[in-house]
């Protein structure tokens, strides 16, 4: 164990990164881990005392739980053992998600036949879902067997990670997880520190909180990225046209007087998204979808901005639409858009249009994406149920006849988290690639293709028009 404040808060070479990958030799890389671990425990302890500085001997003092664990030291291997003798026993609220320590065993739960020798417990949940996330908590369990873990935080996220043949995807090395959660804390995401006084029983309205740790519904960190992802998709599509059909423009995509006029709240995302990307010199962003050169269609096209919102809401902000295509407003389309308007969502019209949104978003609603995003088709996915069609992130298809599922995360997130939206740099991440990978065409105005070639995500192998899981 690190025996000095420096040494357990500098895990720079402990984090799991492109150049400093996780152990794929099939083994607990337990040291690792621990110092992950162990870096979360004094981070926790730092925000809660309110210090720059963790004290070590109030970490090792805390180790109470020994003798919970005691009973299931004999059914762990020997590198989950070493871990245990490495870590400081976190504080109840370890992390947002997860409340502490469990070393419960729970192969009752896991539905495979493959078992381990010597009557060991093939899966061990290591860490306990927050029981503050509702019934039902698992948390994130250990594979003995293949040493990988999954975070399935409630039983009903099981049927995502099992059978593990099935689902391999969905597990990792256990530094892979801690690396994310340190990620969130570093890049301003997920933020330690008691609440700040409210009356009793009032919640905050910019963020999601448990306790000791907040969900903040984006960060600076966040616009900078997505800025960049999407400056990098239009480099890539700009490589790919003449000089002569590059448009003459070097402006941001929108003034903040533009966004006025659109009803496109102050101080969010996709307002300072919108104010720092430049605007891609071509007419369209992807099959069908017109960057908004028109700034008086693109306040025209806006549907909910200026509909009566909550004040911590942020409604749908149309970025780039299907010109003349519409699409009518049933029950999945108003129940997405609703969530800002305290679904009191009064829409002028039967028919909206169609395009890239940004995340309708209650700020102090649970585990909330507002730098997210949701394509609205005009046509359904899988419109025969009984075939296959597009998959979301976590593997599962998109619902039967869904409108507005492609390229999302899906119910299970292998990080921590449930349903909330999809990234918006991740999708501009994942376009990038297909504009790379000739999966779509770059011509005289842009990408080529109208917005009916996402019908295409229905088919094939159904991963084209996904994103990889990741937070």
């Amino acid at each position: 164990m690190n025996t000095t404040p420096q040494q357990i808060l500098d895990i720079k070479d402990a984090l799991v990164s492109n150049e400093n990958p996780a152990r794929d030799n099939g083994t607990l890389d337990y040291e690792r881990c621990a110092r992950l671990h162990n870096y979360l425990v004094a981070y926790g302890w730092m925000a809660r005392n309110k210090r720059d500085t963790p004290d070590l001997d109030a970490l090792a003092s805390a180790r109470e739980s020994e003798e919970d664990i005691a009973a299931i030291r004999n059914q762990l291997i020997t590198p989950l053992n070493s871990f245990l003798d490495l870590i400081y026993d976190p504080e109840p609220e370890f992390f947002y998600w997860v409340d502490g320590l469990a070393m419960t065993p729970c192969d009752e739960y896991i539905n495979d036949d493959n078992e381990m020798d010597n009557d060991k417990e093939r899966f061990v949940i290591i860490y306990g879902t927050h029981m503050s996330m509702g019934s039902h908590c698992m948390g994130v369990i250990y594979d003995q067997q293949r040493n990988q873990a999954s975070f399935p935080m409630t039983i009903e996220n099981l049927e995502s990670v099992e059978p593990v043949d099935e689902h391999e995807e969905m597990w990792f090395p256990l530094e892979t997880i801690l690396t994310n959660w340190i990620y969130m804390i570093r890049i301003g995401k997920i933020v330690g520190g008691l609440p700040e006084y409210l009356p009793s029983g009032d919640r905050p309205t910019n963020r999601s909180q448990f306790g000791l740790w907040s969900w903040l519904p984006y960060c600076e960190f966040q616009v900078n990225n997505t800025v960049a992802a999407m400056e990098r998709y239009s480099a890539a599509v700009e490589s790919r046209m003449s000089a002569g059909s590059l448009l003459p423009i070097s402006a941001p995509l929108f003034t903040g007087a533009e966004l006025d006029a659109a009803g496109v709240p102050q101080n969010c995302f996709i307002r300072s998204l919108l104010t720092r990307v430049k605007t891609p010199r071509f007419k369209f962003i992807a099959p069908g979808l017109e960057v908004p050169h028109d700034k008086e269609s693109f306040v025209r096209r806006q549907r909910f901005t200026n509909i009566p919102h909550e004040e911590d809401s942020i409604p749908g902000v149309l970025i780039f639409a299907a010109p003349d295509r519409l699409v009518d407003i049933n029950d999945e389309i108003r129940n997405l858009f609703a969530v800002a308007h305290d679904y009191n969502l009064d829409i002028e019209g039967n028919s909206i249009p169609t395009g890239l949104y940004s995340e309708p978003a209650c700020r102090s609603d649970y585990d909330v994406e507002e730098a997210g995003f949701h394509i609205v088709l005009p046509f359904e996915l899988r419109p025969e149920p009984w075939l296959d069609g597009a998959q979301m992130s976590d593997g599962k298809q998109v619902a039967a006849r869904s409108f507005t599922e492609l390229f999302q995360h899906g119910s299970f997130h292998p990080f921590g988290g449930e349903g909330r939206a999809q990234r918006l740099d991740s999708l501009f991440d994942r376009w990038t690639v297909m504009i790379e990978s000739g999966i779509w065409t770059v011509g005289e105005d842009g990408v080529e293709g109208g917005i009916d070639k996402f019908r295409e995500a229905d088919r094939g192998d159904g991963t084209e028009y996904s994103i990889a899981p990741s937070w």
